[in-house]
């Protein structure tokens, strides 16, 4: 049986001084259907860092399906969206979209696998 949880850590880097970090995705339960994904932000010595904006497309490209965008809301120290419908299992593509200034972004990905 595959756990109820699904986290992941994308990487980021904008090229930049104090622009690199990771991003630590949390999708529960990480199945077909309603989920809940939590992100943390964290800068590269590993503390949590405040970013004005960070976005979630999820995207299953051997079906044709997405981007679907988490729609992040701000919770003032983490980001959560708490209705992600999932609507088929496979390997998905996260793509993160972090934004550490007015001007400055950066879009990562990775995949991940959701189960029936």
């Amino acid at each position: 049986m595959e756990p109820t949880v699904k986290v992941v850590t994308v990487p980021f880097d904008m090229g930049t001084a104090n622009r690199h970090g990771t991003v630590q995705i949390t999708l529960a339960p990480g199945r077909v259907g309603e989920n809940t994904v939590e992100a943390v932000v964290f800068s590269a010595d590993g503390g949590i860092s405040s970013v004005p904006e960070l976005r979630l497309a999820l995207t299953q490209r051997d079906q044709g399906i997405g981007p679907l965008d988490a729609k992040f809301k701000n919770q003032k120290g983490y980001w959560a969206a708490y209705t992600l419908r999932l609507p088929m299992a496979g390997v998905w593509t996260l793509d993160i979209t972090v934004r550490t200034t007015d001007i400055d972004q950066v879009t990562d990905g990775t995949g991940l696998h959701i189960a029936p």
